[in-house]
């Protein structure tokens, strides 16, 4: 839910699985035929990895935040980009949405925080993997590792920031949300 961008929000559930799914099995199926010099893992790595981000990560969504059913399309979007962003939502309808958003989204960073550990291990991984095919590999192999290893490392040393940057907007909306809701009571 963290990585998820404000349009993504405008479809329903099914929409939003779509979405998700095609990008992350269109990038990890590219990666897959780049590596493997095969069209057919590529379409497969597309269509599984696809179906089951798009699914896993539609399901997180919603889990996050349930009230984002209560809202059509175009409010899912007005909320998760004023949360993302920080900034004051002009409908006071949606100043709660925004409180329900930013919580969610907290709740789902601070439940992947046990799991970063992993991410130094698979960077080893990937950083002997990347020097091992830059050696015996074909230039498809090397490329891939290259471009997992440098995904990794943003994973590792940029999104933090952006993460911590993501979740003080969301606080900053959410208290603002709240006071304009308690001035309107």
């Amino acid at each position: 839910m963290v990585t998820v961008p404000a349009f993504v929000w405008a479809g329903g559930s099914l929409r939003r699985a779509l979405t998700v799914g095609l990008a992350a099995g269109a990038l990890l199926g590219a990666l897959a035929w780049l590596d493997s010099g095969f069209v057919l893992a590529g379409l497969m790595v597309l269509v599984i990895v696809g179906s089951f981000a798009g699914v896993w990560i539609s399901r997180r969504m919603a889990r996050y935040w349930p009230g984002s059913k209560e809202l059509n399309g175009v409010e899912r979007v007005t909320v998760v980009r004023a949360a993302r962003s920080g900034e004051t939502i002009a409908d006071t309808r949606l100043a709660q949405p925004v409180v329900d958003y930013s919580r969610g989204l907290r709740a789902a960073a601070e439940q992947a925080r046990p799991l970063r550990w992993l991410l130094a291990f698979v960077l080893v991984v990937a950083a002997a993997n990347a020097v091992w095919d830059r050696g015996f590999g074909s230039w498809g192999n090397a490329v891939a590792s290259g471009i997992y290893l440098v995904l990794l490392l943003v994973e590792l040393f940029w999104w933090p920031k952006r993460q911590a940057q993501l979740l003080a907007n969301a606080d900053r909306a959410a208290d603002t949300a709240t006071r304009t809701q308690m001035a309107g009571d």
